[in-house]
């Protein structure tokens, strides 16, 4: 069956759900179970600090501040550095690497074809968008946050970072997701992640959040932009669908037996035995 999935969550869930099911959603193609990509929409239910696959918990999170201000913290099965989120809208897409729209792409053409997406559902919203060229100055080593990593194919509006993306590849599928802030509380997202209240500012001068750019945006107009830019990039049919029972129920299982537990968030792939995945932050 050719064309697309698309799944807009009904029912706002944690952070640990939310990266339960874009696992999922990536292991049923890896293992060829499904073929059809997947275009997934969703928020998060109280505000969540992820950290990076590769990520080290104690250098890139504060674990009592966020105890502290009711943050829940979460590993993501992506590569990258922290990302606070709260009010924002954050998109999935999962794909085969040997059919359909993604077939025998690198992982940089990958981001570069959702990227053409999102620069068009943006540009309904009325921002002027542009996707950077410019290499990374980042080192590799650095704890600071995702937004705050300037990278070559990154969107901007208004000369500043909008979109935070992260990439998991396997054999035959991948799993992209990321955060499209509304409003960034930029004195929480510096206290959070060991920084320094005073770069806050700093924070300020390289990512912004799309409300704070055109007021009148809110999270459901977000969401609907976001899904057009994707329809008019992307050949459908498109299809939308719910997560069937057997997926609910795979992702009720990672969620307590992974996603919720300290060992995983502390240590990561390791703590599983897991063979390390080749993941990019963008």
């Amino acid at each position: 069956m050719k064309g697309w999935r698309l799944i807009e969550d009904s029912v706002i869930r944690d952070g640990a759900w939310n990266m339960a099911v874009d696992e999922v959603l990536y292991r049923e193609i890896e293992s060829g179970e499904r073929q059809r990509p997947s275009l997934r929409v969703y928020e998060w239910s109280k505000p969540c600090l992820s950290i990076g696959y590769h990520q080290s918990l104690d250098s890139g999170c504060d674990d009592e501040f966020c105890k502290r201000h009711g943050i829940d913290i979460v590993r993501r099965p992506t590569g990258g550095r922290a990302v606070l989120h709260a009010d924002e809208v954050t998109y999935s897409v999962v794909g085969s690497l040997s059919d359909g729209p993604f077939k025998g792409l690198d992982l940089m053409d990958v981001y570069l074809s959702i990227a053409a997406a999102l620069e068009k559902g943006l540009a309904r919203l009325g921002l002027e968008v542009a996707v950077s060229r410019r290499p990374t100055t980042l080192s590799p080593a650095s704890e600071d946050p995702c937004f705050a990593s300037p990278s070559s194919g990154e969107i901007l509006v208004e000369g500043r970072k909008v979109v935070g993306s992260a990439q998991r590849r396997g054999a035959n599928a991948f799993l992209q997701h990321g955060a499209i802030p509304v409003k960034i509380d930029f004195d929480l997202l510096a206290m959070a992640t060991c920084r320094r209240k005073d770069e806050a500012r700093r924070f300020q001068s390289l990512f912004i959040g799309v409300g704070s750019v055109n007021e009148k945006i809110t999270r459901r107009s977000l969401k609907k932009a976001v899904v057009e830019g994707f329809r008019e990039t992307f050949d459908g049919p498109w299809r939308e669908e719910k997560l069937d029972v057997r997926e609910k129920a795979h992702a009720a299982l990672l969620r307590r037996e992974k996603y919720l537990s300290d060992e995983w968030t502390a240590v990561g792939a390791t703590s599983q035995g897991m063979k390390p995945s080749r993941t990019e932050e963008f």
